[in-house]
């Protein structure tokens, strides 16, 4: 059975196997571009890993205590200094060693990120004091289980409601430090986490890649494919030479084929003029020609 194939107004015509390798190519072709869109992806709270194997793992570095880091901030035209103490545990929620006493304190369940808000207003009233001290606030800012890995595994993104902080993986060595990275947008903190354990590294021995599995199919379908049209021209239809190959044909045009579709496609999908010449019926550029 001959299946009509048409191209651009171009009459490919190929054996039902040739259209069959048409369509098992093009699936190869897409199924390989995909391994290149490689990402991180989510492993646990602090684990991702990428295709090859390699990816990122804070486990070694969860500790009892909680890592902390501060900044100072300047409000109300200097009429008010804060402290903000940001608190952080990686990899599973704790609960952290504050205050409980205090009445605003959003922080008395296990948790990942907590902030301490220490605020000094400038006084002047009568008994000398130039500041007035704030015990401050605890204010609750994620959990390990509402988290997200950034695509290439720098970071890890803590939702809070309408609130996320992210946390920056740095690679570095020595002791595991936290740092404030920027304040600069209230609802969207970035935290960075100096860490030898932030460090790309190898997550699981390394296998046959999604990649490498699709070339092993598609190069034992050619050697499959191959052996059994030569030995089937060959010894049931008595082929000699070249023409064993199967589909000779076909492989001996695909070239002229890719050329035409080229140039249809640069001339923007439309059929090159035609000469004047004697009038034909039915119209050669028609699909009642075919």
């Amino acid at each position: 059975m001959v299946v009509r194939i048409f191209f651009s107004n171009y009459v490919f015509r190929m054996s039902t196997n040739h259209s069959f390798l048409c369509f098992f190519f093009v699936c190869i072709s897409v199924l390989y571009s995909f391994t290149y869109a490689d990402e991180c992806v989510k492993k646990s709270s602090c684990v991702c890993e990428f295709s090859n194997g390699t990816g990122i793992d804070l486990t070694p570095s969860a500790k009892p205590t909680f890592y902390d880091a501060r900044i100072y901030e300047v409000r109300k035209d200097g009429q008010q200094f804060a402290l903000n103490t940001y608190f952080y545990h990686p990899c599973f929620d704790a609960v952290p060693s504050l205050n409980a006493t205090l009445v605003n304190n959003t922080c008395t369940e296990a948790l990942s990120l907590c902030r301490h808000v220490n605020t000094l207003d400038r006084t002047n009233d009568t008994t000398g004091k130039i500041f007035q001290f704030d015990s401050g606030i605890y204010e609750y800012m994620g959990t390990s289980n509402n988290t997200e890995f950034s695509a290439d595994g720098s970071s890890i993104i803590y939702h809070n409601g309408p609130s996320s902080t992210i946390v920056l993986l740095v690679c570095a060595e020595g002791e595991d430090k936290l740092y404030v990275y920027s304040v600069t947008e209230p609802n969207k903190i970035v935290l960075s986490f100096y860490s030898r354990y932030a460090c790309l590294r190898q997550i699981e021995e390394p296998g046959r890649s999604f990649g490498s599995t699709i070339l092993i199919i598609f190069f034992s379908f050619v050697v499959f494919y191959l052996v059994l049209g030569i030995c089937t021209k060959k010894f049931l239809m008595g082929a000699t030479g070249i023409e064993v190959i199967p589909n000779l044909g076909f492989w001996t045009d695909l070239p002229n084929l890719v050329k035409d579709g080229w140039a249809f496609m640069i001339n923007g999908f439309r059929l090159p003029a035609r000469g004047a010449g004697p009038a034909t019926s039915p119209d050669p550029n028609s699909y009642d020609s075919i």
